[in-house]
């Protein structure tokens, strides 16, 4: 039977998301767009766990609002693009993958604008889903493309003083116009602009989609958005733009050449690579939280049924650690916390992966490894590293920690299974003074005799098989 923690353990396992909600509401003021986190729990229900400030600006709802009752946003969805994004989204999550649209919101005082966002999905344990995401108003750069395919002298008035830069290209790839912010966002004087191929500002790897995406807007002799690729600034670093392209027709209705629109998304891309680390990592330490250490035990998992391999997870809970947390304020808490994180990580190999998933605790992941040994010998060596004593702001902090360990094949087929048995151990570890470390029961059914075999054996890939 798994037993149940002492009081506070469960609370723990919250903080990081409360860091990540801290770091969100941070960066948000800074933002011409709003921040948003929205769950969608196991029985169907949506509910927004954070928005940023700049929500009322821009669809005139409270976060209050929208915090009691998610449906106050997303109802002003486009009924015609409602389905849609709920779609997009949940396919997002089933594969693990970022989501990017653009859709019209109905606003309540009836007008409609367009709303471009980006968010990357985590499934949680109990199979809750969390989208973390960022959207802006696009509404200006829409009436920019509305004009372009309207006419394109009527185009030509709008990009003098446009904010994105506004292109064209020929068939074979050199631009015949640029807007003329180009120089102010890249810094190339026009003349030595026009007339060059594309590919020798775009970074090499990206050309080749660069080519792909003209050739698909020629074949299908319509509009398509969305490519993504790195541009040489004058100054010779490179910057992110987003472009969408559509083809021009010569007068037997043949295409030839393209003209596009293309926005600066550098600091988007920074935003969006600085929101899926604190999505995945613990905000304080850097370390993987429980999503992604959970992300890479499956993987890790599947590694090693392939290649007839095994593998351990350690529990490790810190003993000591809340007296001084209690006594010397949690500011001295966090940066032993800090330390012991890179103690941890000077035991292991570049192959290991240890996260932080709760107050006190972290797991470590072993792969690969060839006999029970190794998983013990690394834990006493953590234990002896986390013992030495620790100078926290002219402070001399003593802490100990215990440790509980499964193994795969023999502890359990999957991610769950081995961290549930490892925090057993590891409980059962904590009742014995003198024991640092504790492996984890057979399941039901396995018979002790396996463990003690196992304990005294190899965990080749003939060992592996008998347990079958």
């Amino acid at each position: 039977m798994m037993h149940s923690p002492p009081d506070g353990k469960q609370s723990r396992s919250t903080s990081t998301d409360n860091e990540l909600l801290n770091h969100l509401r941070a960066v948000s003021s800074y933002l011409p767009g709003f921040i948003y986190q929205l769950c969608l729990t196991p029985d169907g229900k949506f509910q927004y766990t954070y928005t940023s400030s700049r929500l009322e600006a821009l669809f005139g709802v409270t976060q209050q609002q929208v915090a009691e009752d998610a449906s106050v946003l997303l109802k002003m969805i486009h009924p015609d693009d409602y389905q849609r994004v709920i779609n997009e989204s949940i396919q997002s999550a089933e594969t693990a993958s970022a989501w990017h649209s653009e859709f019209r919101m109905v606003l309540k005082n009836g007008h409609t604008i367009w709303i471009e966002a980006y968010d990357t999905p985590i499934r949680e344990a109990d199979g809750t889903i969390v989208w973390t995401g960022y959207g802006n108003d696009i509404t200006q750069r829409k009436s920019y493309e509305t004009a372009l395919n309207e006419s394109e002298s009527k185009f030509r008035a709008f990009v003098e003083n446009a904010n994105d830069i506004i292109y064209s290209l020929s068939l074979d790839g050199l631009l015949t116009y640029v807007s003329p912010n180009w120089t102010e966002i890249l810094g190339h004087p026009i003349s030595d602009v026009i007339g060059r191929h594309f590919d020798q500002f775009v970074h090499p790897d990206d050309v080749s989609a660069c080519h792909n995406f003209l050739q698909q807007v020629r074949l299908s002799r319509q509009k398509h958005s969305g490519i993504e690729y790195r541009i040489k600034h004058f100054n010779g670093h490179w910057c992110w733009h987003r472009s969408n392209t559509a083809p021009l027709f010569d007068n037997n209705g043949e295409v030839d050449s393209f003209t596009g629109i293309a926005r600066d998304i550098s600091e988007h891309k920074l935003m969006m690579q600085r929101m899926s680390h604190m999505a995945h990592h613990d905000t304080l330490t850097g370390l993987p939280n429980r999503a992604s250490f959970t992300e890479h035990l499956n993987q890790a998992i599947v590694l090693s049924e392939r290649e007839k391999q095994a593998l351990a997870v350690l529990f490790l809970d810190l003993d000591k650690f809340k007296p001084v947390n209690d006594r010397h304020g949690h500011a001295i808490g966090d940066l032993l916390l800090q330390q012991v994180a890179n103690r941890i990580r000077q035991c292991l190999r570049g192959a290991d992966i240890v996260g932080r998933i709760g107050g006190d605790e972290f797991v470590v992941l072993l792969q690969n490894i060839h006999h029970v040994a190794n998983a013990q010998q690394t834990s006493e060596k953590i234990c002896e590293c986390l013992r030495l004593p620790y100078e926290v702001d002219g402070k001399i902090l003593h802490i100990g920690v215990s440790i509980g360990i499964a193994v795969y094949p023999l502890h359990g087929s999957n991610a769950m299974q081995l961290v549930r048995y490892a925090d057993e151990a590891m409980y059962e570890a904590k009742k014995l003074p003198d024991r640092i470390q504790v492996f984890a029961s057979p399941p039901l059914g396995s018979g002790s005799t396996k463990t003690e075999e196992l304990k005294q054996g190899d965990l080749s890939a003939n060992s592996a098989d008998d347990q079958e």
